[in-house]
């Protein structure tokens, strides 16, 4: 996917950083108690619930249970969401914290050859250095062929 806009949005799981073109950020939302449990009709198997979104209901993944990172969150807190675009239309993750959006030109390519050639699907596809720290590069068109298929 292009980075047309030029910056990077860096967010945190828990303990591990990811980044994420803001190309692919709709919007950033705080919201509490706004989640809808499913349906049980909805694509793949880590969807936490539906949020009220420009008048859909659009579904909010589990992307700590993706990625297989434990979750410290209470039911009832204040939930930070991410609102990205896909193939399928909007879509949401919660996070555990903002850190800020920096230019691309503080990012730089992370080389891991051995980490790719792991069996199995993943749900990312690039690592990268922010500031001396490795972050998991998020693309939402790659997250949800991935969710989509869980």
């Amino acid at each position: 996917m292009s980075r047309s806009a030029g910056m990077n949005l860096v967010f945190r799981l828990g303990g591990s950083g990811f980044s994420l073109s803001v190309d692919d950020l709709v919007e950033i939302r705080e919201e509490q108690g706004a989640l809808r449990a499913g349906d049980g009709n909805s694509r793949g198997s880590y969807i936490l619930g539906t949020l009220a979104y420009r008048g859909q209901q659009i579904p909010v993944v589990d992307l700590r249970g993706l990625l297989r990172i434990s979750s410290d969150t209470v039911a009832d807190e204040l939930l930070t969401l991410l609102v990205l675009i896909g193939e399928s239309g909007y879509w949401a993750v919660p996070v555990s914290r903002i850190e800020g959006i920096y230019p691309i030109a503080d990012f730089s390519a992370c080389h891991t050859p051995m980490l790719f050639m792991l069996p199995g699907p993943r749900p990312y596809n690039a690592l990268e250095f922010w500031r001396e720290e490795p972050l998991v590069r998020c693309e939402a068109l790659w997250l949800e062929q991935f969710w989509c298929q869980a």
